[in-house]
């Protein structure tokens, strides 16, 4: 948050208007928004332009986003399990493993490019065994996450 006021209190219609504007399953417009809360479009690009305010709205949404950064894993996983090419490629990026961009010319590129060689079936089985790999990872920290929240709830 900026350093001169890191004590920032949303007014009630701010705070009305940060939780209907990060909450996800909310389809309004801007303006439709801005009316629900009874504010006018200018007032919330006025807040917008408040350094404070929006700290405090990317902090709220950080706390949303790392409360269900497991879930959004797993739902990746899941796809990517399934053959969803899309998610199979965010997995390796966040794991750190890069795929080389090249230009394809012919159909001769394709095959020496990814296939390089290996058969394509034990491609298939690596990726396979990576993608099973961040499952069991991700399954894990669910289970410790859900383990931690527990024994606190208990003190």
């Amino acid at each position: 948050m900026n350093e001169e006021n890191k004590e920032f209190e949303p007014s009630k219609k701010q705070d009305l208007f940060i939780d209907l504007y990060i909450d996800l399953n909310n389809k309004l417009t801007f303006i439709k928004l801005c009316k629900k809360v009874g504010i006018t479009r200018q007032t919330a690009w006025r807040w917008f332009q408040d350094q404070n305010f929006t700290d405090f709205l990317n902090s709220k949404r950080n706390e949303i986003l790392a409360r269900s950064q497991t879930a959004r894993m797993l739902v990746a996983v899941r796809k990517a399990l399934s053959g969803d090419f899309s998610f199979s490629k965010l997995l390796f990026e966040i794991e750190g493993v890069h795929l080389q961009a090249f230009k394809i010319k012919s159909q001769k590129d394709i095959r020496l490019k990814i296939i390089g060689g290996e058969k394509r079936e034990d491609l298939e089985k690596e990726l396979r065994d990576k993608l099973d790999t961040i499952s069991e990872r991700m399954e894990k920290a669910e289970k410790l996450k859900k383990e931690k929240l527990n024994k606190t709830k208990e003190k």
